[in-house]
């Protein structure tokens, strides 16, 4: 199943899309993806270079490339400059944002002397809140303010962990799609079925 986020972003010709089978898009761009490992390791590519490590974000400023990602739970997060100048993908878990992925993501940003103040943030298709149980030594990485206690069960809201650490930047223009990978039957969910199969997430320029 194809799924096209593409008119919710609103810029011309960059394009999200995701597919829940075996399915690549048909598209001229080179397609890179990512090792992930619920690393906070990030990387800038060019074309035709190979990313030889861990990597859990990769951006760029070539858009001649489409950034792979795959997730069964965890947050696809899209950053894209509305001037156009780069473009990314963020995997981010609970691991990922305890350990500093989008913070290392904007200091790779930064350095690479790029403006925050135009940046768009997306967050794909991922575990609700209300889904996602976690214990007292999950929680201990996070304000409170992120979870709710139900039947003396701790659930937390990956999202807003996210969305409260781009705010931090001044990063304020954040699309959620608000659509949970547990709830939704045609997603792959590693919480609900314990599978090895994944959603692929492609983001690129079609020019």
């Amino acid at each position: 199943m194809w799924i096209d986020y593409s008119e919710k972003i609103g810029i011309k010709n960059l394009k999200i899309i995701f597919n829940t089978q075996e399915e690549v898009p048909s598209i001229s761009n080179d397609v890179i993806g990512m090792n992930q490992t619920h690393s906070a390791n990030v990387s800038f590519i060019r074309k035709n270079i190979a990313i030889d490590k861990a990597n859990d974000a990769i951006f760029t400023l070539d858009n001649s490339i489409a950034i792979e990602i795959k997730v069964a739970d965890c947050m696809p997060i899209f950053l894209f400059d509305n001037n156009l100048s780069f473009f990314g993908a963020i995997h981010a878990g609970w691991k990922g944002l305890a350990n500093g992925i989008i913070e290392n993501s904007i200091k790779l940003i930064k350095k690479n002397n790029l403006d925050l103040k135009n940046i768009t943030v997306f967050i794909g298709p991922s575990i609700s809140q209300k889904n996602f149980e976690v214990q007292n030594d999950v929680l201990s990485y996070f304000d409170s303010k992120f979870s709710i206690v139900k039947d003396e069960k701790i659930f937390l809201s990956l999202q807003q962990v996210a969305i409260d650490k781009f705010a931090s930047y001044g990063i304020n223009n954040v699309i959620d799609a608000k659509e949970c990978t547990y709830d939704n039957l045609n997603y792959h969910s590693y919480r609900r079925d314990k599978t090895d199969k994944r959603m692929k997430g492609w983001i690129y320029y079609d020019e």
